[in-house]
């Protein structure tokens, strides 16, 4: 099967890929993975790489895409496949709207603080503590919320010591096989990966640590940015791919 790779286009050079992943461009290049902007008329099977989608109207429709809007919203938001994992992941519930009885429901569950996001993304690009209750309270997470184009109901997560996440680590699933830089792939993660084939997504990420799922997310829109080299991940897709 012809597969082919499609990455977001440079804004100030439509017919060439955003510099942003210029060095995992040139590591698919170099072991003959198809990759464009624009897909191939022959090429079988698709792919996206760019950033976050916030509407069905901004996914790639082009039927060869190996998902469509469905399965890639389906692990975007978060409401939509956390029961799925809810006891080997982080307990959490879902609000329609943030006002005071969150607060309430918050301390009616023993917890004194908790991590509040939108379901789609947290405010974790404005510092750690960005999406913490109490310190930031309900009425002024409402008010940077409604400001973010991603549109959805509100996780409110029980607050876990950061210490924790030192250990976290990133798993891709591609294809159904999931891969990591150690090799080493968790029971929980596998756990986890079975449990979400329901969704009929198998291109996406795992964020997990030892004994805990802590989310999941698109694999078009995630960064690869930092533990894994270019040439690494090229070559999971070569995998994937049968190459």
């Amino acid at each position: 099967m012809i597969r082919e790779i499609i990455y977001v286009k440079d804004k100030n050079a439509p017919s060439q890929i955003s510099p942003v992943f210029q060095p995992e461009v040139e590591a698919m290049k170099q072991l003959g993975i198809r990759v464009g902007t624009t897909p191939s008329s022959d090429s079988e099977q698709l792919f996206y790489r760019g950033f976050i989608m916030h509407s069905k109207e901004q996914y790639p429709n082009d039927k060869r895409f190996i998902q469509g809007w469905k399965e890639y919203d389906a692990i975007l938001s978060m409401s939509k496949n956390y029961d799925l994992i809810k006891d080997i992941s982080i307990p959490t519930f879902f609000v329609d709207k943030l006002d005071k009885s969150v607060e309430k429901k918050i301390i009616s569950r023993g917890w004194d603080k908790a991590f509040i996001k939108n379901e789609k993304k947290s405010l974790w690009d404005e510092g750690e503590l960005a999406s913490m209750w109490p310190i930031n309270s309900i009425e002024e997470l409402r008010c940077k919320y409604e400001n973010l184009p991603y549109k959805g109901v509100y996780a409110v997560r029980k607050f876990i010591n950061p210490e924790i996440f030192y250990d976290e680590e990133r798993y891709w699933v591609i294809l159904n096989k999931i891969y990591h830089r150690s090799g080493v792939i968790p029971d929980i993660v596998r756990e986890a990966v079975e449990r979400l084939s329901v969704l009929g997504s198998n291109y996406y990420i795992i964020d997990a640590i030892p004994d805990m799922i802590v989310e999941i997310n698109p694999g078009e829109s995630s960064d690869r940015l930092g533990v894994n080299s270019g040439e690494l991940f090229a070559m999971w897709w070569k995998d994937a791919f049968d190459l």
